[in-house]
């Protein structure tokens, strides 16, 4: 049988960030490769790098030493193919529901010599908004949404460039207990649904529940400079029940070592 090639690899990645009294290490030889379908959670305290990391695979950040692979080559510049959902929601407060959506493709389109049709962006735009449930809200602006809402404009802005990788920056952190349950299980359907081109997920959090009840493998990383201190393989049957013995257990492993 052949093995089956990582969809992206982390290969002694290490990253310093430049300040005025000196060199600050926040990552330091990070090591592990990432495949197709995985749904892998991110897990460490404050200042661990796990957000430095996220825009390393988006190719925002380039590391200081080490390299980020995809499919096998360096990458060097932004991954197009991966998309981003924000922990603040990064909209543009002067653009309607809709514009924030479709300026990702309006983006892409500038990019790619096969543009994409402004009919075609329009339809894509209309069919992600919807899919997010937010059909009857295209013309609203940000300042006349919750929480909820604009963080359901940021997913549907990241899903409708179709990337292979959605990298989330602690998306539901922000959000009220029911409104975060509630986008949880949607983007759980999301990744499940084989019909969308995104079934590789890769999110921050700092909350051991969140990780343990979304992901099928957790990365555990430690206080700064950031290391990898586990890669914990989650194969418990969803939906996962929070005071199920084996979901507990879980927690405990994955606090132990955080502590």
């Amino acid at each position: 049988m052949t093995e089956k090639s990582p969809l992206f690899e982390i290969a002694q990645v290490s990253h310093d960030f430049e300040l005025p009294q000196g060199n600050i290490r926040v990552l330091e030889d990070l090591n592990f490769q990432a495949f197709e379908g995985e749904f892998i959670v991110i897990v460490g305290p404050s200042g661990a790098g796990k957000s430095t990391l996220l825009r390393m695979i988006n190719g925002l950040l380039l590391p200081s030493r080490g390299r980020v692979l995809y499919r096998g080559n360096e990458q060097l510049e932004i991954n197009l193919e991966s998309a981003m959902v924000f922990q603040n929601f990064a909209l543009l407060p002067w653009l309607t529901v809709s514009q924030n959506v479709e300026i990702g493709l309006e983006a892409r389109a500038g990019v790619f010599s096969s543009k994409i049709a402004h009919s075609a962006r329009k339809k894509k735009t209309e069919y992600f908004i919807n899919k997010v449930g937010l059909s009857g809200y295209e013309e609203a602006y940000p300042r006349e949404l919750s929480g909820g809402m604009k963080q359901r404009v940021g997913l549907a802005r990241a899903l409708a460039v179709e990337p292979e990788v959605l990298l989330m920056d602690e998306p539901f952190s922000s959000l009220d207990v029911l409104t975060s349950i509630n986008l949880r299980n949607e983007l759980l359907d999301i990744w499940a649904d084989r019909d969308f081109p995104v079934n590789t997920v890769v999110m921050v959090t700092h909350m051991i529940d969140e990780a343990i009840e979304m992901a099928d493998r957790i990365l555990v990383m430690s206080a700064r400079p950031g290391k990898i201190v586990g890669d914990i393989k989650v194969d418990l049957p969803r939906p996962r029940e929070k005071k199920d013995p084996a979901f507990i257990e879980m927690v405990d492993r994955v606090f132990s070592l955080l502590s």
